[in-house]
């Protein structure tokens, strides 16, 4: 049964691989328009975006500190 389940899903992953190739073409690498970008940034918007992008890495990173510097007190305090 698992031998089968194995080969199953080899197959299936198997076809995922095979998408279909889209040439890049040389409008492709002078493409200059981010629409998006371009509407953001005029509306100042973009520095808000990149704001919360700002506290939300800050946040992440307080994070880790110090769930860092909890689990090191736990290490010290264990007998050894």
């Amino acid at each position: 049964m698992k031998k089968l389940l194995t080969i199953a899903l080899l197959v299936f992953s198997l076809s995922a691989l095979a998408q279909e190739k889209i040439p890049v073409t040389e409008s492709d690498y002078s493409n200059n328009a981010v629409e998006m970008a371009d509407r953001m940034r005029a509306d100042g918007k973009i520095y808000v975006l990149v704001g919360i992008i700002g506290i939300i890495f800050a946040g992440i990173t307080v994070y880790l500190v110090s769930t860092e510097r909890k689990i090191s007190k736990l290490e010290k305090n264990l007998p050894s």
